[in-house]
């Protein structure tokens, strides 16, 4: 295992992305969002020698649920979605006796915020609402709160790419927050925060790093299984964009630092990180990660880290926990239903949204195409690399 390294590509430093734009390329990109190891190899190694057999250390292998997807958009709904983006980046957690599960999701409006740079402007806008469910799988949109952020004087923002963490019985949801027409702004773009007693009713509290000099995103709050906040020598943790971490003691206050040179990592975008799940190692730190990964436009990766230094990689998973599957329409840009006519120009693209611990089974919410939120599953005493993994298999849902 090698250190990556750093890129400095302007165009996406900002967290701003040129197929975020309104700039009619989007039957190149379908046709270019494909599997293609000479553009989305990720610095990967090319070879494995131990045939690619999950560690001891890795969650997995998960198995997609045979009746996704769980989520759509809804054609009468606030959640319309567009092409290109639906229900999709949440989060989930277990309380109460039902799953709640907080989304994004993507609604058309007309092109504001023109980008010189990469040629076009942006044509959607995001909210985030909460959808419940007795089993994981079978979900109801609330319609009473939801959505949630988009109202008065914030209608102008998009809410995106949730973050959802409990501690002592405050919810805390981090997402990110853009203002379209000044994207590259760090004094209004970043990570926002919200709390609430009860994940409907939301005390907005706003940007977090009000006073970072470059935008501050996508926020990953170190949790344990059931999806509590853990504080590591007093201190809460945040792995954000661009080898960033912070730390907070409060989790409203935080400070961000930035990873050492010689500490990168691949796989793209953190999207969850995780401790207090391994028996046998207690420090073990688990970062869930998005985007190009050995030929994948966007797949799942794992990387390991320790409570003892949560800013220094061990190792990584040399192949993708979780990928598309051409053959699955909902995973290939194209809807559900017959003839399934195309969605979304994300073909070759699963990206995490959510994971818990349940009876015995871990459930990831991941989402096909950008489009829908769909399930895989994982046996929590699940043997790594024996025959009994079918066994075990049959057990899931």
């Amino acid at each position: 295992m090698g250190a990556s390294k750093r890129t400095s590509d302007d165009k996406s430093s900002s967290g701003v992305f040129e197929w975020q734009l309104s700039d009619g390329k989007n039957a190149k990109r379908y046709k270019d969002f494909r599997y293609d190891v000479e553009r989305y190899w990720g610095g990967f190694p090319k070879t494995v020698p131990d045939g690619n057999v999950l560690p001891s250390w890795a969650l997995g292998p998960f198995v997609k649920y045979s009746g996704n997807p769980v989520l759509a958009p809804s054609p009468d709904g606030w959640d319309v979605g567009k092409p290109g983006g639906g229900v999709r980046n949440g989060s989930i957690l277990h309380r109460n006796g039902k799953f709640h599960y907080i989304y994004r999701c993507d609604l058309p409006r007309s092109p504001v915020g023109y980008d010189e740079w990469l040629g076009g402007a942006f044509d959607y806008v995001c909210d985030i609402g909460l959808a419940t469910s007795d089993d994981g799988i079978h979900f109801k949109k609330d319609q009473a709160h939801s959505p949630f952020f988009r109202k008065g004087e914030d209608e102008r923002f998009s809410f995106e790419d949730v973050c959802l963490v409990e501690n002592e019985g405050e919810y805390y949801l981090f997402c990110n927050r853009w203002d379209f027409t000044r994207a590259k702004d760090p004094t209004c773009n970043g990570v926002f925060l919200a709390t609430s007693k009860d994940m409907l009713n939301w005390h907005k509290v706003g940007l977090i790093f009000p006073g970072a000099q470059t935008i501050h995103r996508n926020p990953c709050i170190l949790q344990n299984p059931r999806n509590q906040a853990v504080r590591i020598d007093g201190r809460f943790v945040m792995y954000l964009n661009h080898h960033l971490i912070a730390y907070s003691t409060d989790l409203i206050h935080w400070k961000a630092e930035q990873v050492q040179e010689s500490h990168l990592w691949p796989g793209g975008e953190g999207c969850f990180a995780l401790c207090d799940y391994l028996d046998g190692d207690p420090d073990a730190v688990l970062l869930f990660t998005g985007g190009h990964h050995s030929g994948h436009f966007y797949a799942i990766g794992e990387v390991l880290f320790s409570k003892k230094d949560v800013t220094k990689p061990i190792e990584w998973l040399p192949r993708p926990l979780l990928t598309a599957d051409p053959a699955i329409p909902w995973e290939d840009g194209r809807a559900v239903l017959p003839p399934h006519e195309e969605v979304s120009y994300f073909r070759d693209a699963v990206f995490f949204t959510g994971l818990t611990l349940h009876d015995g089974k871990w459930l990831m919410y991941y989402s096909g195409s950008d489009y829908y939120t769909c399930l895989a599953q994982a046996n929590m005493l699940l043997a790594k690399s024996s025959d009994s993994n079918k066994a075990e298999k049959e057990k899931l849902i």
